[in-house]
C-alpha cells in the first residue's frame, strides 16, 4: 500500500531540514570514537543490597546492625540476633538476650557490644557472648575518637558510663537529675567556640560542659530546648567541625561555631521529623555526607541539600530504624541499615550497578533508553517513561520534557532510536502511543513525521530501524495492530500482514546480511517470527516448534562462525535458530545457555567482549561463553543493585564502553562490567568457617581448630565464607582434603564441602578463596580426626589374619563336601527360579492392568471387566452402573501450573474417587483427565449417590494436594444404570455415559447428570 505523495514530500523535507542536527551531533568525535563515558551524577542514590526473610532473616522489625571482631555482620530485632555469613542470615540460638536489641557498637579491642532492652549489656569477642553488669535499661552507645584512642560510652536513664578495660565506669556528672534521660554523647573542639562535651537527652534537649569535672549546662538556643533528641554526631566537613543534632519530632539541626542551621518538615526540607540516628562519611575531597535513619527512608545531607532514598530505590521498607558505618579492609565504606522490612547494605564506592533515574517508577517505569555523543567529546543520555514523559541527562544536569504545548504530544514513551537517514546523517526518532513518529532536532524540539498508519493509542510504533539497500537508506517501523511500514525515497509502503491474514502486534525488527550478501529482515510479533526476503513477508512454519504466544525482540549473535537468531519469547525463554541460511532456519538445542531466571524475556544484547545480557521479568542474566561451548552465568537482581527485577520493552542499551543500561518497572539502572574496586590497597579478605554438620546435626566450631569425629562412618559437611563486604556472589573457592586428595579442586562458587564415610585417620581440610577482584585470602585449615572402630585396631586386625589362615585350611578340607551340597542346591535353585519366573509373569500381567501415573486400573482393565460383568448381569438380569467423569478446565490448569502439577492433581483425584466407591466396584483412568467407575448390582440412585460423593470429595481437595498454592479443581460426571440388553457392549455403555457427561459440562460443569433412559 502506498502512502500519499504530499505526505511523503513533507517527510523528505523534514529529514533535509534536520540534517544539520545530525551533523552537529557527531561533528566533534564521530560515532562512539574516543568519547568520554557519561558520568552518573553524584547526587544519585547508592546501590542497595537488600536482605529479607528469603535471605534467612526473621519476619520482624530490625532495629540495629553491628560488626563482630571476626568480620561477621550482626543484626538485632525486637527479639533476636542474626549473623550474616556473606550469603545468608542465621538466627543465633544462644543469644544472651531475647528482648529488643537497641544498639550495637565496637570498643577499641574490636569487641561487639549490644544493648538488650530487658537483659542489659553483652559483648561478643569472636568466640562467644558474655553478659556484663546488671539487667538495667540503656539507651544507646556513643563512640568518641578512633583507633587506640577510641572511647565507648553508653547512655542510660541515670546518666552516662564509659568503658575502661572491661568495666563500665559511671560518669562523674551522674546523677544528671534535671537533665532528663540521657541519649547520646559527643565531644567537639570548636563548636561553641571552645572544646566541649555534649549530651543529648530524650526530653530536655541539648546540654554541654567544658570538662568532665564540670556540671552540665543547657544549650542556650531556644530551638533545641525540650526537644526529644535521638542522637548527636560530630562531623568534619573540609576541615570545618560541626555538631549534628537529631530529634524525633523537632527536625535536624547543625551547630557550626555559634551558628545553628535547622531543617524542618514544615518547611518542606525534610520528608519526616521522625529521625532515629546518624553517621557521617567523607568523599575524596573531604566533603562530608551525613546519613540519617528515618521513618521516611534514608536521608543524606550534603551541604544544604537533603536527598531521600526509600523503597523506590530498593530499600526493603520506608522506615529505617538504625544505621551503622562499616569500614572495609580496602578502605571502602558501607552503610548498613536496619529497617522494618529487613536489612540493607549500601557500598559507598563505585559499584558496578548504579541507579540512574527513577523516571516512571510511580507507574510502569522507564522505556526508550539511548546514549549518544553530545557533540563535545562526551555523551548524553535519553530515557523515556510510561507516564512521565522524556528526560535528558547532559553534563550532569537533568532536563525533562512533558506533555503539553511545545512539548510532547503524549505522556508515555515507547521507544527512542538514533538511526541514519537518506541524507547521510543520524536522526533521533521517538515513538509514543497516540502520536506520530517524532524527530528530536538539535534544539531538542519535537517535529512530527507523517506516518501511514492511524494515529491512535492502540496503533503506535513499537520499533524503528534503518538499513541500506542498493545504496539507499530505508526506514522500517513496527506497529501495534497496523503491520510493518517502510519509508524509502520519501515514500511509505505498508505491509499490513506478516505472511497471513489477521492483525498482530509487531514488537521488533532486525536486519541481516547473510554470508552470500543477501539482505533479509526479521520481525517478532505476538504470533511468532516472520521473514522478509525483499518482496514479501513469510511466517516461519510450525516445524520449528516456535511458541505461539509470540516474541518481544530478536538479536543475531555469531556462534562458531554462523549467524544465530536469539528470540526473546513472551513466556518460553530464549529460542535460538541457526539462520546462516535464512531460507532454511534450524532450531538449536545443543550448547543451550542456562535457563533464564524467568521465561518472559525482553531482550538479549551482546557487548564487544561477547557477554550477553538477558533481561527478564525476574532480573538480568549475564551469559559469558566458555571455550568448551558452554556458558558461565550470573543473575543480577535488586540485592545486587538493580533498581527493580522486572525489565521493560525497548529499554536496554549497551554503549560504546560496554556499559549496560536497563530500564525496569522501577526506573533506570546501569551496569559497568569494567569497574574495579577503588581504594588505597586491595588487601585479602577474611576467610571464615561458618558451620559444621555431622549427619545433618549442627556441630560447634572447635576452639582449637581440630574436629574430632566419633568412630564410624558419618556424613560431614563443612561450610565456609569469604567476608568481602560486597559482591560476595563473585567470590570463588576451592578445597583440598590433605591426607586424601593429592591436588586442590577447581575454583567454583560453591562454599561448602561434604564427605561421606571418612576412613579412620588424621586429615586437614584446606580451604582457599579469592574475591571478585581475584585477591586470594589467607587459606584456613580444619584438622579432622576419625578414630577407628574396635575391630579396626591394629592388633585385632593381625589376629584376624591368623584366624583367616586357619579358616582357609578348614575350608579346603570341607571343599569336597561342599561340592556335593552345591549340586543339591543347584537343583533347588532351578526349581526356585522356575517358580519366580511364573510369579514375575503374573506380576507383569497385573501391571499391564494398572495406570502408571495414578496406580488405579487402566482402560484395558476397565473394558475387560465391563465385558465380564455385562455377561453376568445379562444372565442374572441385574442392573449394571457406570460413572464417566472428566476434570473441569484441566487443560488451562496444566498450562498455568505445568505438567508436574497436572500429574499431582490426577493422582489426588484418582485417590478421592477410589475412596468414594464400594468395595465391589472398579475405578479406572479412562483417558488423559477422564475417569470411569464400573458399579456391580447398582441401581440409578446408588450410582448417582456414589458419583455425587466423588464430586464433593474432589471439590474439597486443597490446592496443595493438587500441586499448587491457590486453585482447586472440580469434575463433571455422567452416570447410568440399567439391566444390559443383548446387544449392549462396553462401548455402547461408555457412549451413553459420555452423552450424560457432555450434558453435565454444558449445564455449567461441577455436577452429575444421568443418561437418558
Amino acid at each position: 500500500m502506498k502512502f500519499g505523495v504530499v505526505a511523503a514530500l513533507r517527510v523528505l523535507a523534514l529529514l533535509l531540514a534536520l540534517a544539520p542536527l545530525a551533523a552537529a551531533q557527531d561533528s566533534s568525535s564521530g560515532i562512539g570514537a574516543n568519547l568520554s563515558p557519561l558520568k552518573v551524577p553524584a547526587g544519585n542514590p547508592p546501590t542497595f543490597t537488600t536482605f529479607t526473610p528469603r535471605d534467612g532473616l526473621g519476619d520482624e522489625i530490625w532495629s540495629t546492625v553491628g560488626q563482630g571482631p571476626d568480620g561477621f555482620v550482626w543484626a538485632g530485632s525486637a527479639s533476636t540476633l542474626s549473623r550474616f555469613d556473606g550469603y545468608r542470615w542465621h538466627e543465633v540460638p544462644d543469644a544472651p538476650g531475647r528482648s529488643l536489641v537497641r544498639d550495637m557498637a565496637n570498643d577499641r579491642q574490636g569487641r561487639l557490644w549490644v544493648i538488650f532492652e530487658r537483659e542489659g549489656l553483652a559483648y561478643y569477642d569472636g568466640k562467644g557472648w558474655h553478659r556484663v553488669g546488671e539487667a538495667r535499661f540503656h539507651q544507646r552507645f556513643s563512640t568518641v575518637g578512633e583507633g587506640d584512642s577510641r572511647e565507648l560510652w553508653v547512655a542510660h536513664n541515670d546518666g552516662l558510663a564509659r568503658l575502661e578495660g572491661d568495666t563500665w565506669v559511671e560518669d562523674p556528672g551522674n546523677p544528671v537529675g534535671n537533665l532528663g534521660r540521657a541519649i547520646a554523647f559527643a565531644r567537639t573542639a570548636s563548636v561553641g567556640g571552645e572544646p566541649r562535651e555534649w549530651l543529648a537527652t530524650a526530653d530536655r534537649g541539648l546540654w554541654y560542659r567544658r570538662a568532665s569535672s564540670e556540671a552540665w549546662r543547657r544549650h542556650e538556643h531556644p530551638t533545641l530546648a525540650n526537644l526529644a533528641l535521638t542522637d548527636i554526631k560530630r562531623v568534619e566537613d573540609r576541615g570545618v567541625e560541626s555538631l549534628w543534632v537529631v530529634s524525633y519530632g523537632g527536625g535536624v539541626a547543625r551547630l557550626r561555631g555559634n551558628q545553628l542551621r535547622l531543617w524542618r518538615a514544615e518547611t518542606g526540607e525534610l520528608p519526616t521529623e521522625a529521625v532515629y540516628s546518624a553517621v557521617a562519611t567523607q568523599d575524596a575531597d573531604g566533603e562530608a555526607q551525613v546519613w540519617m535513619a528515618s521513618r521516611a527512608g534514608l536521608l543524606r545531607f550534603r551541604g544544604e541539600r537533603v536527598d531521600v532514598f526509600d523503597r523506590r530505590h530498593g530499600l526493603p521498607a520506608e522506615a529505617v530504624r538504625g544505621i551503622k558505618l562499616q569500614h572495609g579492609s580496602d578502605g571502602v565504606e558501607s552503610l548498613w541499615l536496619a529497617t522494618e522490612g529487613g536489612v540493607a547494605r549500601a557500598t559507598l564506592a563505585a559499584s558496578p550497578w548504579n541507579t540512574v533515574s527513577l523516571l516512571g517508577a510511580a507507574d510502569n517505569g522507564s522505556f526508550g533508553v539511548l546514549v549518544e555523543p553530545d557533540g563535545r567529546g562526551g555523551e548524553r543520555l535519553w530515557v523515556g517513561s510510561s507516564r512521565d514523559g522524556l528526560a535528558l541527562l547532559e553534563q550532569g544536569n537533568w532536563r525533562y520534557f512533558r506533555q503539553g504545548p511545545g512539548g510532547l504530544p503524549a505522556r508515555s514513551v515507547r521507544g527512542l532510536w538514533r538511526i541514519p537517514g537518506d541524507d547521510g546523517r543520524l536522526h533521533r526518532v521517538l515513538a509514543q502511543p497516540g502520536a506520530p513518529l517524532l524527530e528530536i532536532d538539535g534544539d531538542f524540539e519535537f517535529r512530527p513525521i507523517d506516518v501511514p498508519w492511524p494515529v491512535q493509542p492502540e496503533t503506535g510504533a513499537n520499533h524503528v530501524i534503518a538499513r541500506r539497500i542498493d545504496g539507499q537508506v530505508e526506514w522500517w517501523a513496527a506497529t501495534n495492530h497496523a503491520g510493518v511500514h517502510r519509508l524509502r525515497g520519501g515514500e511509505w509502503t505498508s505491509f499490513r500482514f506478516l505472511g497471513e491474514e489477521g492483525h498482530s502486534s509487531v514488537h521488533w525488527l532486525l536486519a541481516q546480511t547473510d554470508a552470500q550478501g543477501r539482505e533479509w529482515l526479521w520481525a517478532a510479533d505476538s504470533r511468532g517470527i516472520a521473514r522478509f526476503d525483499g518482496q514479501r513477508w513469510q511466517r516461519l512454519n510450525g516445524d520449528l516448534g516456535l511458541p505461539r504466544d509470540g516474541f518481544r525482540s530478536l538479536a543475531i549473535h555469531e556462534e562458531n562462525g554462523r549467524d544465530v537468531l536469539w528470540g526473546s519469547s513472551t513466556h518460553h525463554g530464549i529460542v535460538r535458530l541457526d539462520v546462516h541460511d535464512p531460507l532454511r532456519p534450524l532450531r538449536i538445542t545443543r550448547d543451550a545457555p542456562p535457563p533464564p531466571p524467568d521465561p518472559t524475556i525482553y531482550s538479549t544484547l551482546r557487548d564487544s567482549q561477547g557477554r550477553i545480557y538477558v533481561c527478564t521479568n525476574n532480573g538480568v542474566q549475564q551469559l559469558i561463553p566458555r571455550a568448551d561451548g558452554g556458558w558461565n552465568e550470573r543473575v543480577f537482581r535488586r540485592r545486587d543493585g538493580l533498581v527493580h527485577d522486572e525489565c521493560n520493552t525497548n529499554a536496554q542499551f549497551i554503549d560504546n564502553h560496554d556499559r549496560y543500561w536497563v530500564g525496569t518497572l522501577g526506573g533506570l539502572s546501569m551496569y559497568d562490567p569494567n569497574l574495579s574496586l577503588p581504594g588505597p590497597a586491595r588487601s585479602p579478605k577474611p576467610l571464615r568457617l561458618t558451620a559444621l554438620y555431622l549427619a545433618g546435626d549442627t556441630v560447634p566450631l572447635p576452639a582449637d581448630g581440630t574436629l574430632r569425629l566419633p568412630s564410624g562412618r558419618h556424613e560431614l559437611r563443612v561450610e565456609y565464607s569469604l567476608l568481602t563486604g560486597l559482591r560476595e556472589r563473585e567470590s570463588m573457592y576451592r578445597t583440598q582434603m590433605l591426607g586424601m586428595e593429592r591436588n586442590p579442586g577447581a575454583w567454583t562458587t560453591q562454599r561448602d564441602r561434604t564427605f561421606s564415610g571418612l576412613a579412620p585417620g588424621d586429615y586437614r581440610l584446606r580451604m582457599e578463596a579469592r574475591d571478585f577482584a581475584g585477591i586470594e585470602a589467607t587459606p584456613i585449615e580444619l584438622a579432622v580426626t576419625v578414630p577407628p572402630l574396635w575391630w579396626q585396631q591394629a592388633w585385632l586386625q593381625g589376629l584376624a589374619v591368623v584366624a583367616l589362615l586357619l579358616a582357609s585350611l578348614l575350608l579346603v578340607a570341607l571343599y569336597n563336601r561342599g561340592l556335593r551340597r552345591r549340586q543339591r542346591q543347584l537343583r533347588q535353585e532351578v526349581a526356585d527360579r522356575t517358580s519366580a519366573l511364573n510369579d514375575a509373569n503374573q506380576r507383569l500381567t497385573e501391571l499391564s492392568y494398572l495406570d502408571p501415573l495414578t496406580g488405579i486400573a487402566n482402560r484395558r482393565r476397565l473394558v475387560e471387566a465391563m465385558k465380564a460383568e455385562l455377561q453376568r448381569a445379562l444372565e442374572q438380569q441385574k442392573p449394571l452402573g457406570l460413572i464417566v467423569a472428566d476434570v473441569d478446565h484441566f487443560k488451562q490448569y496444566n498450562d498455568r501450573f505445568g505438567h508436574l502439577a497436572g500429574d499431582a492433581a490426577l493422582r489426588a483425584i484418582a485417590t478421592a474417587m477410589g475412596s468414594a466407591m464400594r468395595e465391589q466396584d472398579l475405578v479406572a483412568r479412562f483417558g488423559g483427565e477422564e475417569f470411569a467407575c464400573l458399579m456391580i448390582d447398582a441401581d440409578l440412585a446408588t450410582v448417582q449417590r456414589v458419583a455425587e460423593r466423588m464430586r464433593l470429595l474432589v471439590e474439597a481437595l486443597p490446592p496443595r494436594a493438587l500441586g499448587n498454592d491457590t486453585q482447586t479443581l472440580t469434575i463433571s460426571a455422567g452416570v447410568l444404570s440399567r439391566v444390559p440388553l443383548p446387544d449392549d457392549t462396553p462401548e455402547s455403555l461408555l457412549h451413553d455415559a459420555d452423552l450424560a457427561l457432555y450434558g453435565a459440562k454444558s449445564a455449567g460443569r461441577n455436577r452429575v447428570r444421568a443418561a437418558a433412559t
